[in-house]
């Protein structure tokens, strides 16, 4: 019961490479997969609603701090997404959307960031977090045989 509760543990604070640690303190595969996902669900979630009320705060400080014009003058912007790089971040989004973002995520910037960088872009919460679990549940199964894999090549155990 430790293992399963270090493996979590793993999982919340690592992610995706938690799967490997799993393995190495003897549980089974698929149990070493449950413990890093229920993990993960507990980052995803407390990352995208940490995220979340941090970003409405900066909205009403931000909105306290400055009055809304009803049009903005020409050359100046009105947040940090209309910078050039805010829009091409936009762009990605919009092309791959919440799913893409979701499968890739993971696996480009981690768990943590993954939820922390679509919170702040402003993605729906509920389809994030589902397609963030998806990513990486796909990516802790991609981990886990090729884990296995490297296991049984070298006869590890």
């Amino acid at each position: 019961m430790l293992h399963f509760a270090w493996a979590v543990l793993a999982g919340f604070a690592l992610g995706t490479p938690a799967v490997p640690f799993g393995l190495s303190i003897s549980l089974a595969p698929p149990v070493a997969l449950i413990a890093v996902l229920l993990g993960a669900a507990g980052c995803l979630l407390s990352a995208v609603f940490a995220t979340g009320w941090l970003r409405t705060q900066w909205q009403v400080r931000r909105s306290k701090r400055r009055p809304v014009t009803a049009e903005p003058t020409p050359g100046t912007r009105r947040n940090r997404l209309d910078s050039p790089t805010g829009l091409r971040a936009r762009r990605v989004v919009n092309r791959y959307g919440v799913i893409g973002f979701g499968i890739i995520g993971p696996a480009l910037f981690g768990t943590w960031g993954s939820a922390m960088l679509g919170t702040a872009l402003g993605l729906p919460r509920w389809r994030l977090i589902g397609w963030l679990m998806t990513g990486v549940t796909l990516w802790c199964t991609v981990m886990l045989l090729a884990s296995e894999a490297v296991i049984d090549a070298f006869g590890l155990r």
